[in-house]
C-alpha cells in the first residue's frame, strides 16, 4: 500500500510541476506542425495508412507507454475493439465489431487472426501476447480473409516486431509497481560483418496477485512470465535478404483466482441421484437436504477477496520460429515467410471459488503449427499491380482433461452424516485433432483514372480436419481407495471432413483531392468448420461448417490543416451466418449434449470515427469513437428438457454499443529534462458475457484512465511514472454453471515505476 501511494503522489506531482513550466520551453515552435505519415503492411506491402480502402487503426508511439503492458491495451485506442482475458493460460477473447470469442479449447478457432510477423497464431491461448519489443501493431476491421486467409472474418491485429539494428547497442530497463511487480527488460543489439545484424532479447515479469483468499490468506492471480529470444538479419545480396527468429515464453501465471455471486437462499441444494442410491454412496444420502455443503458455497466474496482455497495453476511453454525470406526481382519482390509453433500446457482450475471443492478440472494439452507463405507483388502495369500467392497450414493438437470433485456438478452431494465426500465422481475425456489447409490469392490494383482505383481480390481454401476421440469416462472414487467405473471409456472414433471456400473482396477508391479519400468495399470471410472435442458423448458427434461474414463498407479518410488534423470514418453493415454456437441437443430417452452447431445468423452495423490531432510543436491528441448494433436474427436452440428455445433479438456477447476514447501528450523541456506526458481515457458501454444475455453475465458500462509522465535526462537514460485504471474501475465476467454462478474480477488501480537505459 505504501508503494502505491508513494507512486500515486509521484505521478500527481510529475504532472502539476510539468503543466505549470511555460509553453515557451516547448518544443521549437518554427518546426513544421503536422501529424507523421502513417506507413502499415495491412496489404502485405509498405503503403500509407491514408491510402489504402481498409479501416485499420495502427499504434507506434503508443507501444512505448509504460501504460501499454499487453495486446489487452490495445482496445484503449481503436473503436469497437473489446479484448477481455479468457480464463486460462492468458487467453485473449478479442471483439472487433461484435464478432468475438472466448474458448480456448484447441479443436475451435477464434474469429479475430493474431499475425505475428507475418505468422498466423493458430490458438487462443496465450494471445495477451506482452507488449515488449514491439515496433507496430496494426488493428484491421471486418474480413480480411482474402490477403490473411481463414479465421479473420472479425479482423486482424498485424504486429510487427522490430528489427535487429545492425549497430551495437544496449536498451534496458527495470521496472516495479502494485501488488509488488517486477519487471526486468533488455534487448542487446551487434553488427554481423557489413551486411547484417544480431539481436538478443529477454524480459521477465513476476507480481503477487491482487486478489486475496479467505481461506488461506495466500495471494491469488499472481503473475509469472519470461519471454526469451534472438532474431538474426542478413542481406546475402544487394537483392536478397533473410532473417530468422528464434523464441521461448513461459508462462507460470496463475489463471485467476475466482469470485463467488451465489445467493444461498437460491441455491436450494439437495441431494439428488435421480433419488436412486448408487453402490458406494451411503443410502441415507439420497435425497437428503444438502447441509453444510452448500452453506460452503454460500461464501463470501468482493473485488478483492476470494474464499476459493487454492489457486488456479498453469504452466505453459511456447517455442516458435520464423524465417522471412526477400528476393528483389527487378521491380517484383517475392517474399517467402516460414513459421513454426510448438506449444505445451497444463493447467488445473477449480470452477467453484469456494472453501470446498465440487468441480476441478485439470489438462494438459499439447499443440504444433506450421505454416509457409510464398507471395509475390510487383506492377504489371504502370497503373495496375498485382500481389498474389501460396500458402500451407498444418496443425495437430492432443489434449487430456480430467474433471473431478463432480459429486456437486452432478447433483451429488453431502448428507446429513457426511454423504459423499469431494472428489468422489471423476470423469477423463481425450482428443487429437489436425488440421490442413491449402490456398492461393491474389489481389490487384487498378488505377482506372487519376483519382479512381479499383481493388479486386480473391482467396481459394481447402481445407481438411480429423478428429480422434473417446468417449468420457466417469469414475467413483470410494474411501478404501478403490475406484468403480460407472461409465468405461469407449474406443477411439474417428472423424474427418472437408471444405473448400472462396472469400472475394472488392473496393473503389476515389480521390476527392490531396488530401481526402473515399471508398466502399465488400468483403467476404469464414471460421473454419471442424469437430468439437469437448463434447463428452462422442458417439453423437458431427462435424460443423464454417461461419461466414460478408461485410460492406462506406468510408473516408482525410487530413486537415496542413496534415495537424487527421479525420477518419467508417459506415459497415456486416451478415454474419452459419454462426458456431456450443448447444444443448436432445439425444432421445430424456439425454442431452451440449455440441457446437451453426445455430445462428445475425446482422450487425455501426460507425466508427477517429480523429488525430498535433496542436502545437509539442501537444498532441486523438479522439475515436464506435456505434455498434450486433444482434441474432436468427437463433433457435433448445433448453435442458429439449424444448425449442427463441433467441432471435438477444445481444451478441462482448459488443458494447458505444464505445469511445480519447488522449492527450504533451512534451516540453525544463532545463536539462526532456518531459513527456500521457493521458489516455477509454469509455465502453455495458455488455454481456452469457451467450442467452443472463443477466447475471451483464458487465456494467464503465470508464478507465491511465497517465504516465516520461523524464529524459540525456539520450542515455528515461524515468517513467505511470499508473493504470486509475478510478479503480471494476467489473466480473460471470460464469453460471447449473445453480452455481462465480466470475472473476478485473484488475484495480494500479502503479508503477521504470527506468530505460540505452547505450
Amino acid at each position: 500500500m505504501k508503494k502505491r501511494n508513494l507512486v500515486k503522489t509521484a505521478l500527481a506531482c510529475s504532472l502539476a510541476t510539468a503543466w505549470s513550466a511555460s509553453p515557451l520551453q516547448a518544443v521549437a515552435q518554427e518546426e513544421r506542425i503536422a501529424l507523421e505519415e502513417v506507413i502499415v503492411t495491412a496489404r502485405k506491402r509498405e503503403e500509407s495508412m491514408q491510402d489504402i480502402p481498409v479501416t485499420v487503426t495502427a499504434l507506434a508511439a503508443e507501444l512505448n507507454r509504460s501504460t501499454v503492458k499487453s495486446l489487452q491495451d490495445v482496445q484503449n485506442y481503436v473503436p469497437n475493439v473489446n479484448i477481455d482475458m479468457v480464463a486460462g493460460n492468458n487467453g485473449a477473447s478479442i471483439s472487433i465489431r461484435g464478432i468475438s470469442f472466448q474458448e480456448t479449447d484447441k479443436s475451435v478457432e477464434p474469429p479475430a487472426g493474431v499475425i505475428l510477423d507475418g505468422v498466423y497464431q493458430g490458438v487462443v491461448a496465450g494471445g495477451l501476447l506482452h507488449n515488449f519489443d514491439m515496433e507496430r501493431i496494426e488493428v484491421l476491421r471486418g474480413p480480411q480473409g482474402t490477403l490473411f486467409g481463414k479465421n479473420t472474418t472479425a479482423g486482424a491485429l498485424n504486429i510487427v516486431r522490430s528489427a535487429p539494428t545492425r549497430e551495437w547497442g544496449v536498451k534496458a530497463q527495470l521496472g516495479a509497481g502494485s501488488w509488488d511487480l517486477r519487471e526486468l527488460r533488455a534487448v542487446v543489439n551487434t553488427p554481423l560483418t557489413d551486411n547484417g545484424g544480431l539481436k538478443f532479447y529477454a524480459s521477465k515479469s513476476e507480481h503477487d496477485g491482487y486478489m486475496e483468499s479467505r481461506i488461506s490468506n495466500e495471494d491469488f492471480g499472481i503473475q509469472d512470465y519470461l519471454q526469451v529470444g534472438a532474431r538474426v538479419a542478413f542481406n546475402l545480396t544487394d537483392n536478397f535478404d533473410i532473417s530468422f527468429n528464434a523464441e521461448r515464453i513461459e508462462d507460470d501465471s496463475d489463471v485467476g483466482a475466482w469470485s463467488n455471486f451465489n445467493d444461498f437462499a437460491d441455491l436450494g441444494c439437495l441431494i439428488s441421484v435421480g433419488g436412486i442410491p448408487v453402490a458406494g454412496i451411503p443410502p441415507d444420502a439420497s435425497g437428503a437436504p444438502f447441509g453444510s455443503g452448500c452453506e460452503a458455497l454460500d461464501s463470501d466474496s468482493d473485488e478483492d477477496h476470494t474464499p476459493q482455497n487454492a489457486p488456479n495453476s498453469s504452466e505453459v511453454t511456447n517455442d516458435s520460429y520464423n524465417l522471412t525470406m526477400n528476393w528483389a526481382l527487378g521491380d517484383w519482390m517475392l517474399t517467402a515467410i516460414t513459421g513454426y509453433i510448438e506449444r505445451e500446457e497444463e493447467f488445473r482450475v477449480e470452477y467453484d471459488a469456494t472453501q470446498v471443492e465440487f468441480l476441478t478440472v485439470q489438462a494438459a494439452q499439447e499443440y504444433e503449427q506450421f505454416s509457409q507463405e510464398v507471395r509475390i507483388n510487383g506492377n504489371l502495369t504502370d497503373n495496375i499491380n498485382l500481389t498474389a500467392g501460396v500458402y500451407y497450414w498444418n496443425s495437430e493438437y492432443d489434449q487430456f482433461q480430467e474433471s473431478f470433485d463432480m459429486w456437486y456438478y452432478l447433483g451429488i452431494g453431502f448428507g446429513p452424516e457426511g454423504g459423499l465426500w469431494p472428489g468422489a465422481i471423476s470423469s477423463e475425456l481425450d482428443g487429437t485433432g489436425e488440421n490442413t489447409s491449402y490456398a492461393v490469392f491474389a489481389s490487384v490494383d487498378w488505377q482506372l483514372t487519376d483519382r479512381l482505383q479499383l481493388n479486386l481480390g480473391g482467396r481459394f481454401t481447402e481445407e481438411e480436419r480429423k478428429l480422434t476421440a473417446h468417449t468420457t469416462s466417469f469414475l467413483l472414487h470410494l474411501p478404501d481407495d478403490s475406484i468403480v467405473t460407472l461409465v468405461p471409456m469407449g474406443p477411439p472414433q474417428n472423424y474427418k471432413d472437408d471444405w473448400s471456400e472462396f472469400s472475394p473482396r472488392i473496393a473503389l477508391t476515389y480521390d476527392v483531392s490531396d488530401d481526402m479519400m473515399l471508398f466502399g468495399s465488400f468483403a467476404s470471410g469464414f471460421k473454419s468448420g471442424g469437430f468439437f472435442a469437448r463434447t463428452q458423448n462422442v458417439n453423437d458427434i458431427n462435424s460443423f461448417d464454417p461461419e461466414y461474414v460478408d461485410t460492406y463498407e462506406l468510408g473516408m479518410k482525410s487530413e486537415w490543416l496542413q496534415n495537424r488534423l487527421r479525420f477518419n470514418a467508417t459506415a459497415f453493415y456486416s451478415d454474419y451466418t452459419d454462426k458456431q454456437e456450443e448447444v444443448i441437443t436432445d439425444l432421445g430417452d430424456g439425454n442431452v449434449t451440449t455440441i457446437v452447431n451453426n445455430a445462428a445468423d445475425v446482422e450487425i452495423w455501426g460507425l466508427e470515427a477517429e480523429f488525430n490531432a498535433q496542436f502545437t510543436a509539442g501537444l498532441s491528441g486523438f479522439f475515436n469513437a464506435g456505434y455498434l448494433n450486433a444482434e441474432f436474427s436468427d437463433f433457435m436452440v433448445s433448453d435442458q428438457e429439449g424444448n425449442p428455445v427463441d433467441n432471435s433479438g438477444l445481444e451478441l456477447r462482448n459488443a458494447p454499443e458505444y464505445t469511445f476514447a480519447a488522449g492527450l501528450n504533451y512534451y516540453l523541456t525544463l532545463g536539462e529534462v526532456e518531459v513527456g506526458m500521457h493521458y489516455n481515457y477509454r469509455w465502453r458501454d455495458e455488455y454481456h458475457t452469457i451467450l442467452n444475455n443472463d443477466p447475471r453475465g451483464l458487465v456494467d458500462a464503465g470508464g478507465f484512465h491511465n497517465a504516465s509522465v516520461d523524464l529524459r535526462f540525456g539520450e542515455h537514460y528515461l524515468l517513467s511514472v505511470y499508473g493504470r485504471n486509475m478510478g479503480d474501475e471494476r467489473y466480473a465476467r460471470v460464469i453460471p454453471i447449473g445453480i452455481s454462478t462465480f466470475g472473476q474480477y478485473s484488475p484495480p488501480e494500479n502503479y508503477g515505476v521504470e527506468l530505460t537505459v540505452n547505450f
